[in-house]
């Protein structure tokens, strides 16, 4: 996206910017201050670890957003969607309440880990208060401006920076933490949309940034990494100083090995359980999938006009002009491309080696949760800082 995004959303499919990068990745074990470098080279002084969207039985919101695109479709469609939630439900459930309480949710452990590895700097830390968690416009910006508020609170020390490290839709959180700091007319729309609001930190950032220089001064201290986070907002590469994408990856066209496996037509529920083809629920969480009821429904509806500007409706195809609900057509249009890779940052996919750790009932890590789940495990945590390192060491800053 551009210097001066303005919130717009990304396309489908997109064209990133910077040619994606494949990688294979195999475990390292935990060495204390192995990571020191991050503080020692890379100047980093804190990192805010922000976890996605976790929702307890239905930990990334998967079945109920099947269940809710099953009560706008025909009776044939409806039955086979709410079979694959029940599906899905009945996969996941075990694997996610068995002594796996990493795979698919950032924990004190993991927070621990990450102290242990980089030494006494940068100071780790998960963000607290947390945020919703719920799959919609309204709770992602909630968690940027709970973000910001954060960093104006604790700003990096001069000539410092913050790392933020994000998985899921927390990584869509960043981005819209990167139009914010970008500034522009849109950023007012942004408040405009949400509508007055009594929390603290929504009256401070709104009132910082209504006065602040644009970019914001943080926008040149602050990096993102984010770990299977679908491709939804524009990202503002002036709003922030790096961006760097990390997805679970396994190229099925040797002639576009940058491509995801399509979602539609859909995988066999084999392969989805498996994670034959990568991460899953990374290529499922695009536009058309939020949850959009409750409270914050009519928020919601007027952040849709301003966060999903820019995004085309599909054009009709012989492949989807049977599917009589509009945003299920929408949706089938889209996951036909395949897309893993966000426009914006260093896309790094990786294809994990077996690390011999299993969950209950003896399912590999790097294959649990739909293979949303490895991007928070603790057995990869030192693998993955070193992989981000070495990504930091020769990413330019994003906005160049």
């Amino acid at each position: 996206m551009p210097v001066g995004n303005q919130f717009r959303h990304q396309s489908y499919p997109t064209h990133p910017v910077t040619p994606p990068v494949l990688h294979t990745l195999q475990t390292t074990p935990p060495v204390a201050g192995s990571a020191a470098e991050l503080h020692t080279d890379l100047a980093f002084d804190q990192v805010i670890i922000v976890h996605g969207t976790f929702l307890g039985d239905d930990p990334f919101g998967i079945s109920a957003t099947l269940q809710a695109l099953a009560q706008d479709s025909p009776a044939p469609a409806a039955a086979a969607l709410k079979g694959t939630a029940d599906l899905l439900l009945r996969t996941t459930r075990p694997t996610l309440s068995r002594s796996v309480r990493d795979l698919g949710n950032y924990t004190a452990d993991f927070r621990d880990t990450f102290q242990s590895l980089v030494g006494d700097d940068p100071q780790v830390e998960l963000l607290q208060p947390t945020w919703s968690s719920e799959n919609h416009h309204f709770a992602r910006a909630d968690l940027a401006v709970r973000l910001l508020h954060r960093l104006l609170l604790h700003p990096p020390a001069p000539a410092r920076r913050t790392l933020l490290w994000g998985h899921s839709h927390a990584g869509n959180a960043f981005a819209l933490l990167s139009n914010l700091l970008a500034g522009g007319p849109a950023v007012q729309q942004f408040f405009n949309a949400v509508g007055p609001r009594n929390e603290t930190h929504w009256q401070a950032v709104r009132s910082e940034l209504a006065h602040a220089p644009q970019p914001h001064p943080l926008a040149a201290t602050v990096a993102a990494v984010t770990f299977g986070t679908p491709v939804r907002y524009g990202w503002d590469p002036s709003g922030l100083n790096a961006i760097l994408h990390v997805s679970f990856h396994r190229p099925f066209d040797p002639a576009r090995p940058e491509v995801a496996r399509p979602l539609f037509p859909p995988w066999s529920p084999l392969d989805v359980a498996t994670a034959r083809w990568g991460d899953w629920v990374q290529t499922f969480a695009i536009a058309d999938t939020d949850l959009n009821t409750g409270k914050s429904a009519e928020i919601n509806q007027r952040l849709n006009t301003l966060l999903e500007s820019g995004l085309d409706e599909p054009a009709p195809e012989p492949e989807t002009r049977l599917i009589l609900s509009r945003r299920l057509r929408r949706l089938c249009s889209r996951w036909k491309h395949g897309t893993r890779c966000h426009t914006d940052g260093q896309n790094m996919l990786v294809d994990y080696q077996p690390s011999g750790q299993f969950t209950f009932p003896a399912i590999p890590i790097e294959l649990a949760a739909l293979g949303h789940g490895v991007a928070t495990a603790v057995h990869w945590l030192p693998a993955h800082l070193e992989l981000i390192i070495t990504a930091l060491r020769s990413s330019p800053p994003a906005g160049q």
